[in-house]
């Protein structure tokens, strides 16, 4: 009983490890200090989804969007002072993630994936 337990528990972790290996990342901007009006964006891709700006903390007024490539009109926009702001778009249409720090001073790191 104790080999099976062990077993369905491997197979388990194998196939985590295995969808975290397919999964698409790019982290795009950062960890880097931002200032004010400066902003970010990714490569393109129909395979993004989701797009997060990772902060140091709560407070700092950001916001994250995406853009496609053919009206270059900004899709699924969030803005928000948490620790974290995100967003998701699930089209297929050819996009990059964009970030933008709103306010000044802080560290942090944009990243798309699918």
């Amino acid at each position: 009983m104790k080999r099976l337990a062990t077993l369905a528990m491997t197979i388990v972790v194998a196939l985590a490890l295995a969808g975290a290996a397919l999964a698409a990342r790019q982290e795009y901007a950062g960890p880097r200090a931002w200032s004010a009006g400066a902003s970010a964006g990714s490569s393109y891709s129909s395979s993004w989804k989701y797009n997060h700006f990772f902060k140091q903390g709560s407070g700092y007024d950001t916001t994250v969007t995406f853009i496609d490539n053919v009206t270059y009109s900004w899709h699924a926009t969030v803005r928000n002072t948490a620790g974290v702001t995100y967003t998701y778009w699930f089209v297929s249409n050819v996009k990059r993630g964009h970030c933008r720090a709103n306010s000044g001073y802080f560290w942090g790191t944009c990243v798309v994936s699918d």
